[in-house]
């Protein structure tokens, strides 16, 4: 793997021109910032239909797209990063490594240097650990070191610390939570349990682990990556970045319409999109938002072919909430997705798509053992917890029914 990069200090003759990659095909031209790594703007677009899912054919929606794919702003730490390594943002960060991801095949070249996604990409060539540790703490930069930034850690979103790393080959992405009793990590695995008892097929698999920090074991999650040299994964809200939501129609039924119309067929949509908003309710996951789920994307085919594996469901089970809500109040938690609020989301399932929840009869002590395990939250905290899985799942056999439990008031 080519060990080059646009070192920031090597700036001063560069014209900030960089070309848009899909894999070996020039896409685009973009002026980039050299400081702050964002895209100014797109002189150029030689093939629209290898840009990325929802951007225009003009290459508006670039900035956005390029924006959500670099570490957030918002994660901990990042700020300490970035002043050690001398970068000015996540977007910088990115730059530094070509923009390449374990996501997709897109990346950025800059203009007058001759690269090749065969010696560059993720998939196929190693990276080393450098940045990932710096990124979740997991190992303290040797002063005066050199630090790598060729990584595919430098562009995973997200507010959560977590690396890529390379386990007898294969990629896993390592996901770390100190706080809140490590809970985050923990859920993660939970949800693959839950799963596992509806018999689903489609989710990425966690395994807990354990990783050192400042002389101190943290558990933390691993999963295997789902993406290939083949397939790219394209966040729901790439579909739905420029659509413009009818008045008679809602961003659900709109993003179904949208991949419809890219081929998928209706059913297999809407029954994963349901099995999601239950199995979300189940465990009070709060963040379904439109950039933890989608799409797979063949692109040599140049189309969707088939829902990506859910993911993502750390923010669950009231891992930053003090008092743990039970009753009524389990119909008031407000939700970042297609909706506010949790039951509401539940309108737009079928009751006839609700899974068999007799399968789930042993699964709230499960959760409970898992918690337990893997954290040092006390018992009874554990045990309140579990007892809302109980709650949430009798809350659905009576939606099940036909009963409407978003009207609370009425029913309980």
């Amino acid at each position: 793997m080519y060990q080059t990069r646009v070192e920031k200090t090597q700036t001063e003759d560069m014209t900030g021109l960089f070309i848009l990659k899909h894999k070996d095909i020039d896409t685009a031209m973009l002026q980039m910032n050299l400081h702050t790594g964002m895209i100014e703007y797109v002189p150029e677009v030689y093939m629209p239909e290898e840009l990325p899912a929802g951007t225009a054919a003009d290459g508006s929606g670039l900035s956005r797209w390029w924006n959500m794919r670099a570490i957030p702003d918002s994660r901990k730490g990042l700020r300490q990063v970035l002043n050690a390594l001398s970068e000015a943002s996540g977007q910088s960060l990115m730059l530094s490594s070509y923009g390449l991801s374990l996501t997709d095949h897109y990346w950025v070249q800059p203009v007058g240097q001759e690269l090749y996604w065969k010696d560059i990409n993720f998939y196929e060539n190693d990276f080393t650990d450098e940045l990932g540790n710096m990124l979740t703490d997991s190992q303290e930069q040797e002063e005066g070191g050199h630090i790598s930034k060729i990584s595919p850690s430098a562009s995973v979103n997200g507010d959560m610390k977590k690396k890529w790393i390379i386990r007898d080959g294969k990629r896993y992405l390592l996901k770390i939570s100190t706080g809140s009793y490590s809970q985050q990590t923990v859920n993660e695995v939970i949800a693959g349990e839950l799963h596992k008892c509806f018999g689903w097929r489609n989710y990425v698999p966690y395994e807990m682990g354990s990783i050192r920090i400042q002389g101190k074991e943290y558990p933390c999650c691993l999963s295997p990556l789902f993406t290939s040299e083949k397939m790219e994964f394209v966040p729901a809200y790439q579909l739905a970045a420029d659509y413009k939501v009818p008045n008679d129609s809602s961003l659900y039924e709109s993003l179904i319409a949208i991949a419809v119309s890219e081929g998928m067929p209706e059913e297999e949509i809407r029954s994963y999109l349901e099995y999601m908003i239950v199995t979300d309710f189940i465990l009070s996951n709060t963040d379904r938002h439109l950039n933890n789920f989608g799409f797979l994307y063949e692109p040599d085919m140049h189309r969707i072919t088939g829902m990506a594996p859910l993911f993502d469901t750390g923010n669950s089970l009231f891992y930053d909430s003090d008092i743990i809500p039970h009753g009524e109040h389990l119909l008031d938690i407000r939700v970042n997705s297609f909706c506010s609020r949790e039951t509401v989301l539940l309108r737009y399932v079928r009751t006839e798509s609700v899974p068999e929840l007799e399968r789930t009869e042993h699964f709230a002590e499960h959760v409970k053992s898992l918690l337990e395990k893997y954290t040092d939250m006390p018992e009874e905290r554990a045990e309140e917890i579990a007892g809302t899985i109980r709650e949430k799942t009798e809350f659905l056999r009576q939606f099940a029914l036909g009963v409407k439990i978003w009207k609370k008031g009425k029913y309980w």
